[in-house]
């Protein structure tokens, strides 16, 4: 019985499907399968004991079957089984407590494979083990899904960040028919990539979902629909700014009404030529502005944008804009011909865009000491995007998809995005 033992788990109440498998291979190397080898459609059927084999001989191969799979057997659960005799009683009791075929236990694996999603921190292979459980404790219940009902539902546990790849595998599928094996390599293949590339991985712009936000009225001015708590239980938020709850200060629509009269009242036009894009603050949040010129526009710098052709990435001072972020010491950057401004984070920030696109901004590097949020159109160039300048209008668009709009303002292409 020594071989395969270094590589046996015991059986707990969570680990069934993982198991049996593995006893079976453990019990089949060690010749001691043939006293559980019966008929599964017969319930009543018993093992046939070998004809060269005596009925002491057979007893004992029996006891020892019984008792490997004892050894195996968590002390947590051990006394569910301890008065058991037989192999093959000990199996088929083992059975009958973890391969249930209920109409609850049916929906509750059901609802896990539907909700499984890939979480920040966890390998590809984990995943897909997590993945492949469910798939085969449904398969022992006689729910069985095919190859492509399998790719379509390993493809939507992916998260947003993956947007770029499950586009590219949806739009190269032969007649539009997934298989489960290219996804499984393409995830092995990101993966490495991400791992390659570290913390310099190319920045991405994903269109998560096009339509007019749910908490926007008819006119686009409907009251935000934020949660009274946060997903951690926690009191709902005080804004600062208007004292009011459910929101933070970023999101006071007070605040920016007041921001956007200012700056209206003080718009200057420079002189500086460089080309750049910035996001003007509205009542719809954050908004993205292009830009032909340096302009004056940025009374308001905490909630506007500036489109850099000379960023090598998305960067800002402000750390409350991000979803997901990640603290560390990632370099500096230079700020004019002689000062430079350190690197203290990199995360995502996700808008919504004037024609009702969902964006997320990937790696975006966070610079406390910068002055302004640049949004890198290199980026966007080797994502495929393209910006069209005409006419007094701006448009972002990736292939017939169109990302943003906007017009010209004194000097600048502007266009709404509300931070998300």
């Amino acid at each position: 019985m020594k071989s395969g033992n270094n590589f046996m788990v015991k059986l707990t109440s969570t680990n069934y499907s993982i198991w049996r498998p593995m006893m079976e291979d453990l019990l089949y190397c060690n010749d001691l399968f043939d006293p559980i080898d019966v008929d599964k459609t017969k319930k009543d059927d018993m093992p046939t004991k070998p004809e060269k084999m005596t009925d002491k001989e057979w007893e004992k191969l029996k006891r020892k079957t019984l008792g490997t799979i004892r050894q195996w057997i968590d002390i947590s659960i051990f006394n569910h089984v301890s008065q058991e005799t037989e192999p093959l009683e000990l199996w088929r009791k083992l059975e009958g407590l973890y391969e249930r075929k209920t109409a609850h236990n049916k929906a509750s694996l059901i609802k896990r494979l539907v909700s499984l999603k890939l979480k920040l921190g966890k390998s590809v292979s984990e995943h897909l083990s997590d993945f492949q459980d469910i798939i085969n404790k449904l398969t022992v219940m006689k729910i069985v899904f095919d190859d492509e009902l399998q790719a379509l539902f390993l493809l939507s546990s992916l998260p947003d960040s993956w947007e770029t790849l499950i586009v590219s595998i949806s739009n190269s599928a032969p007649d539009g028919v997934l298989s489960l094996d290219v996804i499984k390599e393409s995830m092995f293949n990101e993966e490495l990539r991400r791992k390659e590339m570290g913390v310099d991985i190319s920045q991405t712009l994903v269109v998560e979902n096009r339509g007019r936000s749910k908490s926007r009225g008819p006119k686009g001015r409907g009251k935000s629909k934020y949660r009274s708590k946060s997903k951690d239980g926690r009191e709902p938020t005080i804004c600062h700014y208007c004292s009011k709850p459910g929101h933070i200060q970023k999101f006071c629509y007070k605040m920016k009404r007041d921001q956007q009269k200012k700056k209206n009242d003080h718009h200057k036009e420079g002189d500086d030529k460089n080309t750049m894009a910035t996001a003007s603050t509205s009542d719809d949040g954050v908004s993205l502005v292009c830009t032909a010129g340096d302009c004056c526009h940025v009374d308001n710098s905490d909630s506007e944008w500036f489109v850099d052709t000379g960023a090598s990435y998305h960067c800002v001072p402000h750390k409350e804009y991000f979803i997901d972020y990640r603290a560390g010491d990632f370099g500096s950057v230079k700020m004019g011909s002689q000062s430079s401004a350190s690197i203290v984070g990199i995360g995502d920030i996700r808008v919504q865009t004037s024609v009702g696109c969902y964006m997320t901004l990937r790696d975006v590097r966070h610079i406390p000491d910068l002055r302004l949020n640049l949004l890198s159109a290199n980026v966007l160039d080797q994502e495929g995007y393209k910006h069209t300048f005409g006419e007094g209008k701006w448009k972002l668009s990736k292939g017939s998809l169109t990302v943003a709009r906007g017009k010209l303002c004194c000097t600048l292409y502007k266009t709404l995005e509300s931070v998300y």
